[in-house]
């Protein structure tokens, strides 16, 4: 489905009637729609309502020399010191089911008024847009950021016996990812699954679930034993990650993701070139085959993996004669490796570790360059952008702690991520060399709860530490977090209030940490409020 814009009166009335009519029955009507009959028919539905307020103006070091910056300053120039979010959102998910079959459908809508206005630019010169004002918005940040309609799953599922072995199969648009990865999907099995919203991968904390984008496909699971199964699957389709839109609160690169226009290569010189769209190729089939079983005797889950698929991380192809640029998708990735998750004392220990052969590497700008008149580029074995076999590694633990005199439950969470260039197979003479062969970063959460602190009401504090022990990957430019901080991270405090098990409200601190020189975001502190509410 297309991301048109839609107008606010236009969600805001849909989302009204919606509410209303919901509201206007029982919860349980609400839930479920057919609760005498056979089949289990839901229909649910979640608001949410997020603010967020920056907490204070740009960094003239992180905004200057404009001559250096004016590719990476429109996200820090745009909202300064103030409201950095005012969005309401809405999930609705219809699913229906009996004895294992069944389809599910759900969708996504949203509303920032942040985005529906004019910003606080202040740097004409700078501003990488082209449709407008330099302290508008282009047209695909305000869609992307400010207000849409999306379809999300659409996909029906069914099962049968093949002698004394069961195979699941689901066809349609959803998303899915392998390996044991809590937080650096990218990093692991689950890169050459899904395309990520790195959007929502910007707010600290949020898991590589969460951030996975549905995709038209196939995938079936043949139950071989008890403790040991066969998936495929096969994508029909290819969509690339979603990065922050251009000159939103979190983008760092003012010429990608939605909304780009414009790469300033500088005058005297090049000069401005325009977005000239995106080059994916002919379409080949993105495809995986999973191998799951269960040990006994060590008392552990193990995973083996092989995977083909299009890179869903853009590189960057200009084209200075024409004065344009593209963004291109890289072709027949290859990975193959291997899971386990166990227990180990009260914590689950997972643990994932793979091999990707044809991995793009970063490039030095300016090398990925066409001749004049050009309009493809070769993204098959000849491709002109570096590539390379590296090597991934993820490490997580859950920990869940039961009442003691500090708190009445408890939770610790982290996982420990790293990958590594093995070798540079193709050319080696582009490849960008500030950049690190290894990086290493990790995530940690820890939240305390405390329960009927007051009738009904549950409260959870927790601290979250991301932290990057080595960035500027080569690898991957937002590994371990975007931007990829050299040395650098996040801290968030955050304190989540859960009434009567309906409402859920969460009020966070995030701050940036690092150095002015390798945290694009440093700048960027904001506090965070949310509630919402499901039916």
């Amino acid at each position: 489905m297309k991301n048109k814009p839609v107008k606010l009166h236009q969600l805001g009335r849909a989302v009204a009637v919606l509410a209303g009519s919901l509201l206007a029955g029982s919860a349980a009507q609400a839930m479920d729609l057919n609760p005498d009959g056979d089949w289990q028919v839901r229909w649910d539905n979640t608001f949410k309502y997020s603010g967020g307020y920056r907490l204070k103006n740009p960094d003239g070091a992180l905004i200057s020399p404009a001559a250096a910056k004016r590719n990476n300053d429109d996200g820090d120039r745009n909202i300064q010191r103030g409201l950095m979010s005012n969005r309401l959102d809405w999930l609705t998910e219809f699913d229906v089911q009996k004895d294992g079959f069944g389809f599910r459908v759900s969708a996504a809508g949203w509303y920032d008024t942040v985005y529906n206005r004019r910003n606080d630019n202040d740097s004409p010169s700078t501003a990488n847009i082209t449709s407008g004002s330099y302290n508008q918005f282009t047209n695909g940040t305000r869609t992307a950021a400010g207000q849409n309609l999306e379809l999300l799953d659409m996909f029906a599922f069914g099962r049968v016996d093949i002698g004394d072995k069961r195979l699941s199969i689901r066809a349609g648009q959803f998303s899915q990812i392998w390996g044991t990865s809590l937080f650096f999907g990218n990093n692991g099995i689950a890169k050459g699954m899904a395309p990520i919203d790195i959007y929502k991968l910007n707010i600290p904390g949020t898991t590589a679930k969460e951030t996975t984008m549905p995709v038209p496909q196939l995938s079936g699971t043949l139950q071989l034993t008890d403790s040991t199964s066969l998936e495929a699957y096969v994508q029909a389709k290819f969509k690339p990650t979603r990065l922050p839109p251009a000159g939103s609160y979190f983008s760092s690169a003012d010429f990608l993701g939605p909304g780009r226009e414009v790469f300033d290569l500088g005058t005297p010189g090049p000069g401005k070139l325009n977005y000239a769209g995106e080059i994916k190729g002919s379409h080949s089939p993105n495809f995986g085959l999973a191998l799951n079983t269960h040990s006994d005797w060590l008392d552990t889950d193990f995973g083996f993996y092989a995977l083909r698929y299009q890179d869903t991380s853009p590189q960057v192809f200009t084209q200075v004669p024409n004065k344009r640029y593209w963004i291109v998708y890289p072709k027949n990735v290859r990975v193959v490796g291997t899971s386990f998750g166990t227990q180990v004392g009260d914590a689950n220990v997972s643990g994932e570790a793979s091999v990707r052969f044809g991995q793009p590497l970063a490039a030095k700008q300016g090398s990925l360059s066409l001749a004049a008149g050009a309009t493809n580029t070769n993204l098959g074995s000849d491709a002109i952008y570096p590539t390379g076999k590296t090597a991934h590694v993820n490490l997580s633990m859950v920990n869940v702690l039961g009442p003691s005199a500090l708190w009445g439950g408890a939770s610790l969470t982290g996982e420990v991520a790293a990958n590594h260039v093995m070798s540079i197979d193709r050319n080696e003479n582009i490849v960008d060399p500030t950049r690190n062969k290894t990086s290493v970063g990790m995530r940690m959460i820890f939240t305390p709860t405390y329960y009927q602190v007051m009738p009904g009401l549950d409260l959870s504090p927790s601290v979250n530490l991301g932290w990057s022990f080595k960035g500027n990957s080569m690898i991957d430019t937002a590994f371990p977090f975007a931007g990829s901080p050299n040395k650098g991270g996040d801290l968030v405090l955050g304190l989540t209030g859960v009434y009567l098990s309906k409402w859920t409200a969460n009020l966070s601190y995030v701050r940036y940490l690092g150095k002015v020189d390798t945290q694009a975001m440093l700048d960027r502190d904001y506090i965070r409020f949310s509630l919402q509410t499901s039916f």
